[in-house]
């Protein structure tokens, strides 16, 4: 995933509309390189054809203050990137640490970018992440304010150049780097995906038995990733980084 940010300061509602006065630095989002690893959550896998076309999951909005604005929790849901390394079909949150936030929506390897219309929400809303692949180069992305009703959607058509595979279903607290270094994490605790599903044409399953990933950089692992058997994801920052 890359991303170019231009991020609006969400006030204490949380709306976000177009970018205003606050701007953070571009930068890229990578699961692997030169040995580092830059997820942490779990990914369901599937050989060629497995078509996992649905992922959906949910997280309640952090509360973060007070902290540097240059550290983040990147948390989000996806179809591929980990072993099929086209295409990633993705939708999240950034939360960065003095509180402001980013919704974001992409399809890697193209850039991320705001959704369209505004959503509102506040710490302590719980947000549902939703892909869903209608072929390998169609879909939409989708986040839901459960506790308002509000949504927003991007659609995606013809992305000819970046074919997902539909063989990885992904939730995931994520480091990106910046000039080619990991973005500082903020110490979020304990971050929580729940109410997790991939489907495929013939079944749904949750993230219950899927393989578990951990941000490891420069030798050293930053967070501590478990499945609970109801599905729900749980990533602990154990920094430093």
């Amino acid at each position: 995933m890359r991303q170019s940010i231009a991020l609006a300061i969400a006030a204490i509602a949380g709306v976000f509309a177009a970018p205003a006065s606050y701007s953070h630095a571009r930068g890229n989002s990578t699961m692997q390189g030169q040995g580092d690893f830059f997820w942490g959550g779990a990914v369901q896998e599937g050989p060629q054809g497995t078509g996992w076309n649905f992922v959906q999951g949910s997280v309640v909005v952090p509360n973060f203050s007070g902290g540097d604005p240059r550290q983040s929790a990147n948390m989000w849901v996806g179809i591929d990137g980990r072993y099929c390394s086209s295409a990633i079909l993705q939708t999240g949150l950034v939360v960065y640490g003095d509180g402001s936030f980013w919704l974001w929506t992409e399809w890697w390897k193209n850039v991320m970018q705001d959704y369209q219309s505004g959503l509102t929400f506040a710490p302590g809303d719980t947000l549902r992440f939703t892909v869903h692949s209608t072929s390998y180069t169609s879909g939409t992305t989708t986040v839901e304010n459960l506790s308002n009703g509000e949504w927003v959607s991007q659609t995606y058509t013809s992305e000819t150049d970046y074919p997902l595979c539909e063989t990885d279903a992904e939730w995931i607290l994520e480091d990106w780097t910046q000039n080619g270094q990991p973005v500082p994490l903020y110490n979020w605790g304990t971050i929580s995906i729940f109410d997790t599903a991939a489907r495929n044409p013939n079944r749904q399953v949750t993230a219950a038995g899927a393989d578990i990933v951990n941000i490891n950089i420069n030798g050293y692992i930053l967070t501590e990733s478990n499945v609970q058997s109801d599905g729900t994801v749980s990533v602990t920052y154990i920094g430093p980084n």
